[in-house]
């Protein structure tokens, strides 16, 4: 008999990753790696910070200013890929869903710290070409405050362990059962 983790444990160990990210404050584990698509079908990534995680829906979301580039980038193409690198667990997840934005809601801007709120306002919105580094201002608006909503497809999870390597690869269309995948 061997002690090394099934499918189930696997998978589950996934999404307790994915909570441990929201549910212990600060956790290095919050802040994944999103790729999308740009217009001329270049992958584009760039870190966000995960805020709700649902495993009941398979949904992952994550706040975003609106005039940002990826916010456009998700209107001509949902799909998503994002990274998770666990250290201590020596556990990466990659992992491709659909993503959408929406219009961050009254009560979830009034729930975000002042000095996070400065990611939702800067002038010229973020991208704009300026001139020196420091040419831009910040005026916090909940109006390009956005909930950036992903509903994951598939979750791949490679734990590199010294005693061996494991793969598994898991779809939501199959029910999230699972395989093994060669490391």
């Amino acid at each position: 008999m061997t002690d090394t983790p099934g499918l189930t444990q696997t998978l589950d160990q996934a999404w307790g990753l994915l909570d441990q990210a929201i549910s212990e404050g600060r956790s290095p584990l919050r802040y994944v790696t999103l790729a999308t698509v740009d217009g001329k079908g270049a992958p584009q990534s760039r870190i966000v910070v995960l805020r709700n995680v649902d495993r009941a829906t398979g949904q992952l979301t994550a706040y975003t200013d609106k005039r940002s580039d990826k916010v456009g980038q998700l209107r001509q193409n949902p799909q998503v890929a994002l990274h998770l690198w666990s250290a201590d667990d020596l556990v990466q997840l990659r992992m491709n869903g659909t993503a959408w934005v929406t219009q961050g809601s009254a009560e979830t801007w009034d729930a975000v710290p002042d000095p996070m709120r400065e990611a939702y306002g800067h002038v010229p919105p973020p991208g704009s070409v300026i001139d020196r580094s420091d040419d831009w201002t910040i005026l916090p608006d909940p109006a390009h405050f956005a909930a950036l909503d992903i509903t994951l497809s598939r979750i791949e999870s490679v734990c590199l362990d010294p005693a061996g390597h494991r793969r598994a690869n898991f779809q939501r269309a199959d029910g999230w059962i699972g395989h093994w995948l060669s490391p």
